[in-house]
């Protein structure tokens, strides 16, 4: 069509899942998300809406996590120990991908504590960041912003650059005028599952 521009490239999934899960009491990634872990969920929904290749930071090349990612579609990237918390885990993924064959365009970035969202939710940030000149992608819910968040490639150097004491969030606010907010008809976005309380009040009706 005339006119239409759709910016190029493929897009990542990354599934930040490296934390010590201490409020939970037990591995977030491999806790049951309506018979499916949530970092299995979480890379099916990737790859659904649109990311043409998948990682999944972990803590340890070894255990659960580790083999749940080697049955499926996803690479195993690893932040030992966790150490820097996500935005420890976000710079893991992006020294990685910037150097790999699928040297993507973009990235969408969740933490592992919101297995439900939607394929759909992906697939909007996707088509969003591709039909914007903005570098970054948000989704919201009832106008509370969530996860996942897009992040063009260019701003790489930045997210693994010093002084952001708020992580990934430092970037999005430092700039608003590179944001992108696309309303979203997905309550998952919202979630942040970090205690046993949450996760059943959540997951309770997960068939």
């Amino acid at each position: 069509m005339s006119g239409a521009v759709t910016r190029p490239g493929p897009v990542a999934g990354v599934v930040l899942a490296a934390g010590a899960a201490s409020r939970m009491g037990a591995p977030k990634a491999m806790l049951d998300a309506g018979g499916r872990t949530f970092v299995g969920r979480l890379v099916e929904s990737l790859a659904e809406g649109g990311c043409d290749c998948v990682v999944v930071v972990g803590a340890s090349r070894d255990g659960p996590l580790a083999e749940e990612v080697a049955a499926g579609s996803a690479r195993l990237l690893v932040n030992p120990g966790g150490e820097g918390g996500q935005i420890g885990s976000l710079r893991v993924a992006l020294v990685h991908l910037g150097s790999s064959e699928a040297h993507p365009a973009a990235v969408v970035c969740t933490p592992v504590d919101n297995p439900l969202v939607a394929p759909a939710t992906v697939r909007a940030l996707v088509d969003g960041w591709r039909r914007s000149v903005r570098t970054i992608a948000i989704p919201s819910y009832g106008g509370r912003r969530g996860h996942p968040v897009l992040f063009d490639m260019a701003l790489a150097a930045e997210l693994q650059g010093p002084g952001l004491a708020e992580g990934a969030r430092s970037v999005v606010r430092s700039d608003p005028g590179r944001v992108l907010v696309i309303e979203v008809d997905d309550p998952a976005v919202v979630d942040d599952l970090d205690t046993p309380e949450e996760y059943q009040a959540r997951m309770g009706g997960q068939q």
